[in-house]
């Protein structure tokens, strides 16, 4: 009896051990500054020539992403990159502001997109970044970004 007790309470342990970010499809989430659980209640992504955009929001704030190409792989954030992202709540935080006082102070992250089906024109991936406002005073870090399935949009007016 004592081994099925162990055995159950083992099993117990690893049934309650989840990730708090819940998968939906499509779905569009992540934590702000590591403990505010975000997720979007509207999205788009659209892409054109002159690269991607992938933007969802809520009422407590918005996060925008651009990427030049829309292609499987890791496209890295900061202010000397291309890529960029952004969070918008009552501050406007982006990966092409740097903070202040020290080389230290960063914006960093990526954007990585690990799948592109041409077949239902969705997109998958995960993101994470360091952002700040434009005086580089405030900072807000973006983590266990996930958007999933999300449908594209083809803009074809450039």
């Amino acid at each position: 009896m004592n081994k099925f007790q162990c055995l159950l309470v083992v099993l117990l342990i690893f049934n309650s051990c989840e990730n708090t970010i819940e998968f939906r499809i499509p779905a569009f989430q992540a934590h702000v500054n590591g403990v505010q659980f975000w997720e979007a209640s509207s999205f788009s992504v659209t892409t054109d020539t002159n690269g991607t955009i992938i933007t969802g929001g809520n009422l407590s704030g918005t996060i925008s992403m651009y990427m030049p190409l829309l292609e499987v792989g890791t496209n890295n954030l900061g202010s000397s990159e291309i890529a960029n992202a952004a969070y918008q709540d009552s501050t406007y935080y982006s990966t092409t502001n740097d903070g202040i006082a020290s080389i230290a102070y960063l914006s960093d992250g990526e954007i990585t997109i690990e799948e592109f089906n041409s077949e239902e024109n969705t997109i998958s991936g995960t993101f994470n970044f360091d952002a700040y406002n434009n005086t580089g005073e405030y900072t807000i870090n973006i983590s266990q970004g996930v958007f999933y399935r999300l449908p594209i949009s083809v803009d074809s007016g450039n």
